[in-house]
């Protein structure tokens, strides 16, 4: 498994459909919601990378889509998550900024935009 795989495991690991946000499916095909759209990105050793990642929910409610951004939140924990992939590890710790609502042009649409620190620790 490399890198970009040990990431989609991670975001894959709630229970909603993740997706690379650049490869969600065309408009012809979206998909059935609720599911997660993330950021893909890497630097060098030591350095801090900022990413996102966006929960979908069709509901007039909150309260499916803030459970799902509280049980992340909870996951990562205060000290963070280390993903295993084969030539590193991946540490993903909580944003300053976590969790934030965010307006949709579909009234009957609710996404939570989160925010992680994430540092690659690699062999090569």
């Amino acid at each position: 498994m490399n890198s970009d795989q040990a990431l989609h495991q991670f975001w894959s690991g709630f229970g909603w459909t993740a997706y690379d946000r650049n490869t969600v499916p065309s408009s012809e095909m979206i998909p059935d919601m609720p599911r997660i759209t993330y950021d893909v990105a890497k630097t060098g050793f030591d350095t801090t990378l900022l990413l996102s990642a966006s929960l979908w929910d069709e509901s007039y409610s909150w309260e499916r889509i803030s459970q799902k951004a509280d049980e992340i939140f909870e996951y990562i924990g205060l000290g963070g998550r280390i993903i295993k992939y084969d030539s590193g590890m991946i540490w993903i710790k909580r944003g300053s900024t976590f969790a934030q609502r965010m307006s949709d042009e579909n009234d009957k649409v609710r996404r939570i935009y989160l925010t992680v620190e994430v540092e690659y620790f690699t062999a090569k």
